[in-house]
């Protein structure tokens, strides 16, 4: 049996397109964006004496910076800060004479107003104060002081 079909070579095209001229729906792109919510506008108020993040020299300066160098206690005790020597910002390399028996060196961590570090497996925090609060007689004058432990262990400048 013969077939009167003839066969097109356009006809498998334009029946793909009217397939999909069918199932697709028309997006309207400008309206969902119109729809969209707005962010809102921020503004930036360059301040000259504030550090710009994208400035690749920006020194951020912490209280425990001051604290670098030797304070001195009673009996020629005391307690040396300096940058660490590896470079990383937030820490410290302390040098302590806590007995006259001992003198040892530490790695510390600037937290805040404070300074961390780990002698004989306990956790140590140096912080500012008074010489009252070192419990010595010799430091209760003085100001400018760093506390280890209140009534037992401070240094002074």
């Amino acid at each position: 049996m013969k077939s009167n079909l003839t066969f097109s070579p356009g006809l498998p095209m334009m029946l793909a397109l009217a397939l999909l001229g069918g199932c697709s729906k028309a997006v309207d792109n400008q309206a969902a964006s119109n729809n969209a919510s707005q962010a809102p506008a921020i503004e930036v108020i360059d301040d000259p004496d504030t550090p710009r993040a994208d400035d690749m020299n920006v020194t951020v300066e912490r209280p425990t910076d001051a604290w670098v160098g030797r304070w001195a206690g009673p009996e020629g005790l005391f307690l040396d800060i300096q940058p660490s020597s590896d470079g990383r910002p937030d820490h410290v390399s302390i040098t302590n004479r806590d007995t006259l028996d001992r003198q040892a060196e530490y790695s510390g961590v600037s937290e805040g107003a404070t300074i961390r570090f780990v002698r004989d497996g306990r956790d140590v925090t140096i912080r500012p104060g008074t010489g009252a609060e070192t419990g010595f007689k010799y430091l209760a004058d003085k100001s400018d002081c760093l506390i280890l432990i209140p009534g037992r262990e401070g240094y002074c400048r």
